[in-house]
């Protein structure tokens, strides 16, 4: 048992982090494209959702600590039902954008293509793995709740719990983090023209399951560290805290976006799983 375990931290974390650094190298390190990639969809998602905010009378920025006044359910809900659809497209925009870059050498431009791109198969992928996800994390959430229910019965909890916040936020991060990455995969297949269900991604990315768990547990700390950090940090400078809250989501969307294009490039298309 135990020499299996050490393999297990030796060899797969190991490997899952250097594909998280090589998601980061692909992204920093071809940084203008990154931005061609992404500026113009991000400014159009950010424009839109501070005017609506402003007529709806929401905090252009909600601190990440703190849960959202009850009062603002109702103009939540409208902005939620105006921008949902709007992030999907922003996402699938930049997204298969940035796929056919990695695996297709085509380059952006200062206003990436829309026409002739396969954004609208990609959102509704997208979509058909979220309903796929909330069946299958469902379940979780339930026994986590009776496990750690006083976490969620109170305002500000994860500020006033902190400890327990974090570790269910990465307990049940890390857990939709792998299986969005194993049928994921079926993602930048569609953004390649080689659609893929989600069935056979599953089945692909089995031989490098450990690996991807590895990964999985590496970016959704990362990524909690980073954003409670900031939150700390900025907490009374709003407009400060909202600027990194925008650079965080991009940072976060198109490191995992390239953590995706690396496994599929891997299971599909027989490139080395080395993140060099």
């Amino acid at each position: 048992m135990q020499p299996k375990v050490d393999q297990f931290f030796k060899g797969n974390l190991v490997m899952a982090w250097n594909i998280v650094r090589h998601a980061f190298v692909i992204v920093f390190g071809n940084f203008a494209e990154a931005l061609k990639a992404s500026i113009a969809p991000f400014a159009i998602l950010v424009i839109t959702v501070l005017v609506l905010n402003t007529a709806l009378g929401l905090p252009l920025y909600q601190d990440a600590l703190i849960a959202p006044d009850a009062g603002m359910q109702g103009a939540i809900a409208m902005a939620s039902i105006i921008t949902i659809p709007l992030y999907l497209f922003i996402f699938g925009w930049v997204a298969v954008t940035w796929h056919r870059f990695i695996l297709l050498e085509e380059y952006p431009t200062a206003v990436p293509a829309v026409a002739g791109r396969p954004i609208g198969a990609y959102v509704g992928r997208t979509v058909m793995m979220t309903l796929q996800m909330t069946l299958i994390m469902v379940p979780i959430i339930l026994v986590s709740v009776l496990i750690v229910g006083d976490v969620f019965t109170e305002p500000n909890a994860f500020l006033m719990n902190t400890g327990t916040g974090i570790a269910f936020a990465i307990g049940f991060g890390t857990a939709f983090t792998f299986f969005w990455f194993r049928v994921g995969i079926s993602l930048p297949a569609v953004a390649v023209g080689e659609p893929i269900n989600s069935r056979k991604a599953w089945a692909e990315t089995k031989p490098v399951w450990q690996t991807i768990l590895g990964a999985s547990i590496i970016m959704v700390s990362l990524n909690i560290v980073v954003t409670l950090l900031f939150s700390l940090l900025f907490v009374g400078i709003p407009l400060v805290a909202y600027v990194l809250s925008i650079a965080i989501q991009w940072a976060t969307m198109m490191v995992g976006v390239s953590v995706l294009t690396t496994i599929y490039g891997h299971v599909i298309e027989g490139r080395p799983l080395s993140g060099a």
